[in-house]
């Protein structure tokens, strides 16, 4: 019995110097092909990383300080950028019926690319009390914003700047947006509601978020304030801002021009009716930030639906009833020169048998239109035979953006 567990314990000895030695010149071979890859040139290196993948870059991002520091090069991100501009994905959130009562992280994030196909995303996790809010991407970072779920007049936001594609995040201002502001009318606030919007502004390379609040007291009096959080080098910077008087539906990451853009009601026009007359297009010029009116398309319309981007350019989509028994769905582009005196507006799609929840998600290179339709479809429009493909329909809630990968890092700013 002794030999035997004197030979049981020389064998285990003999079997962990063997595997240290085994991972000692696993080691040695590691570190020589490092450091021989640091003696390359820089430029050199970076053309060897402008021709892997995204998802290959993520994992040399993980070798070491140096790796990290060269596939962080704003060159690199510069190239997989345009590289990724063109094959636009999407990322859903699907949201369970039951998702006021749970949890913000029971909902599920996937990407969807013409490169990687569908993949589960990883969200950030927060705590039981908050609710998933908006959902906005640009320049490949997304903005994820919670809301407690406390049933109080002013609600709390927190903001998270998350890359889906490398996993890094970054929560802003801990422990949250600055609460909003209450004016100084006398009165006691009935609601209060939060827009928001996302962009990039080029010039400076800084990301903007934008919230717009809108405060209703007793009496039925209205009060608007508008706060812009500059996302850059120097940290979150809070500037507030002019508001016009308007009424926005949604949140909005519609850049175009340098410019956010929201389709929301003109508060100053009359009517109870959401004719043509009380529907505005609202832009916030990034670099200026100033808020300007954008005159819609001359035309006789029922409804405008919503703005969004296709092919690089302003679109609005309405719908148009001739008749009782038609419905017909026009978009329209605004293909000329951003920022001039004269908008020009043309008609470029008409669908015969269109829906009313139709919202156009991107263009493909061969002229057919992603939309969703109603918050449980994805379509694709066939321009030329005026049909549809149903791509995907689900028996739950979700959300569909637009979503352009790239290796920016929140990080970064």
């Amino acid at each position: 019995m002794r030999l035997r567990w004197r030979w049981g314990w020389r064998w285990h000895w003999r079997w962990r110097l063997r595997k240290r030695k085994a991972k000692s010149k696993k080691q040695k071979q590691s570190a020589s092909w490092t450091s021989s890859i640091k003696s390359l040139p820089s430029d050199i290196f970076l053309d060897i990383l402008k021709r892997l993948p995204s998802t290959s870059l993520f994992s040399v991002k993980s070798v070491c300080q140096d790796f990290y520091r060269l596939t962080s090069h704003p060159e690199l991100i510069l190239h997989h950028h345009h590289l990724h501009k063109n094959p636009f994905g999407l990322i859903i959130r699907i949201s369970p019926y039951s998702y006021i009562n749970e949890p913000c992280y029971t909902d599920q994030l996937y990407l969807v690319d013409s490169r990687r196909g569908l993949a589960e995303i990883i969200q950030p996790r927060m705590k039981k009390k908050y609710n998933p809010g908006p959902m906005l991407s640009c320049n490949g970072l997304v903005c994820l914003l919670y809301y407690k779920k406390k049933l109080a007049p002013l609600r709390q936001y927190r903001a998270c700047l998350f890359n889906p594609l490398t996993g890094e995040r970054k929560f802003l201002l801990d422990p949250g947006l600055p609460r909003v502001r209450e004016s100084s009318h006398n009165g006691t606030i009935v609601t209060s509601d939060q827009y928001f919007g996302f962009g990039f502004d080029a010039r400076t390379e800084e990301y903007k978020l934008v919230r717009i609040v809108k405060l209703s007291y007793e009496g039925g009096r209205t009060y608007l304030q508008a706060e812009v959080f500059t996302l850059g080098k120097n940290g979150c910077q809070i500037s507030e801002i002019d508001t016009p008087f308007v009424c926005l539906d949604q949140s909005s990451d519609v850049v175009v021009g340098g410019a956010i853009h929201w389709l929301c009601e003109d508060e100053n026009s009359t009517g109870r009716s959401y004719c043509k007359s009380r529907k505005i297009i609202l832009s916030f010029d990034l670099f200026e930030e100033k808020f300007h009116q954008i005159p819609k398309p001359n035309c006789e319309v029922c409804e405008f639906y919503n703005v969004s981007v296709l092919g690089g350019c302003l679109a609005i989509t309405g719908g148009f009833r001739e008749t009782c028994r038609t419905h017909e769905v026009h978009i329209w582009l605004l293909k000329e020169q951003y920022g001039v005196k004269e908008y020009s507006w043309t008609r470029e799609f008409v669908i015969s048998q269109g829906f009313m929840g139709l919202y156009p998600l991107f263009l493909l290179s061969s002229g057919e239109i992603v939309m969703s339709c109603d918050s449980n479809a994805l379509f694709c429009y066939h321009p030329e035979g005026d049909c549809f493909n149903k791509s995907a329909e689900l028996d739950q809630s979700f959300v569909a953006i637009c979503h352009a990968c790239s290796l920016v890092s929140p990080f970064g700013l």
